[in-house]
């Protein structure tokens, strides 16, 4: 069977051993790597770079959790690409989570779009599978209670199995918007599209047949 390396900052902690727990029902061979609170721009560098390549050279393929250290930033965004390319596995990748305040979710909203873009269908979304009534550390807490953990560690240890038997891991649309449950908000696609575009030309002959209709008035001049 195969040998997986789950790496990422706390979120692979709790959600990384969930998923851990299921891997290896299934016959597989998973090594757990949390550097909690260490964001990937941070895992880069020294000494994370040097233990994370090393940990990567004997895996099948790789699975990076990770929350919301850092923003979407360019930075963010050259770091994740790194830890994809810069290593001989496949790498797929998760998080964040839905976040249970505004400020967080917002954060979260931007990292998921893209999180989404550098990596794919390889990355599994956890919106659907982390709502606000699973069971966290408290309240406003990011993380989750084993319990809480478990949806999204069963949906990542599928993604991974389902990549390992040669499908796609996931088969979600592009992220483009936030919200539970991963809904893209934005302008309609296709039809929807078309039948906006009808409205405004219907509109647009409308007023000109208007114009068109009105009666004309004459200049007068006052003396």
């Amino acid at each position: 069977m195969a040998k997986v390396l789950i790496w990422g900052d706390s979120q692979a902690g709790t959600p990384g051993n969930a998923a851990k727990r299921a891997l290896v029902a299934a016959g597989h061979s998973v090594t757990v790597v949390h550097n909690d609170s260490k964001s990937p721009i941070v895992q880069t560098r020294a000494p994370y770079w040097d233990q994370y390549t090393q940990a990567a050279r004997g895996a099948d393929v790789v699975l990076l959790i990770f929350g919301h250290n850092s923003l979407a930033t360019p930075a963010t965004e050259a770091a994740l690409r790194k830890m994809k390319m810069d290593v001989a596995p496949p790498v797929l990748m998760s998080g964040p989570p839905q976040y249970p305040t505004a400020r967080d979710h917002a954060e979260g909203d931007a990292l998921r779009s893209m999180n989404a873009r550098i990596f794919g269908d390889r990355y599994i979304d956890a919106y659907p599978v982390t709502p606000l009534s699973l069971p966290r550390a408290s309240p406003t807490n990011p993380h989750f209670t084993p319990t809480g953990a478990a949806p999204w560690g069963s949906a990542m240890a599928t993604a991974v199995q389902r990549f390992l038997a040669g499908a796609p891991p996931t088969s979600i649309a592009p992220v483009t918007g936030g919200g539970g449950g991963g809904a893209a908000l934005g302008p309609p696609e296709g039809a929807g599209r078309l039948a906006l575009a009808a409205a405004g030309a219907i509109g647009t002959l409308g007023l000109l047949w208007w114009l068109l209709r009105r009666p004309v008035r004459r200049n007068r001049h006052r003396r």
